[in-house]
């Protein structure tokens, strides 16, 4: 007669299994490449080379140039939507991309 000692997955005291921070982990987000509204901190970050800060919006991010007042020079952001071309010839989008740097 043969015997077989099964294994429970656990310690027989109610304790889960260690968690492996590699496999467990929430997968990281998109990684941020210069584009048109990526959140940055240094102009070099963006491929216009431009960072900008929004101050009342708490919104720092990459942002192209445009012709002032024309909204549709300026390209869409995350909501759909073209950024809005300031007077001073820059687009200010409503979020930042979702990405990580």
């Amino acid at each position: 007669m043969l015997a077989f000692s099964g294994c429970s997955g656990s310690d027989g005291g109610g304790t889960p299994p260690p968690i492996d921070a590699s496999i467990d982990a929430p997968p990281a987000g998109k990684a941020c490449t210069g584009a048109a509204y990526d959140p940055c901190t240094v102009a070099t970050q963006c491929m216009s080379n431009n960072c900008h800060l929004y101050q009342q919006q708490n919104l720092q991010v990459c942002v192209p140039t445009c012709t002032p007042g024309n909204n549709s020079t300026c390209p869409v952001d995350k909501t759909g939507v073209n950024g809005v071309c300031n007077n001073m010839g820059i687009c200010k989008p409503a979020v930042a991309n979702d990405c990580t740097r």
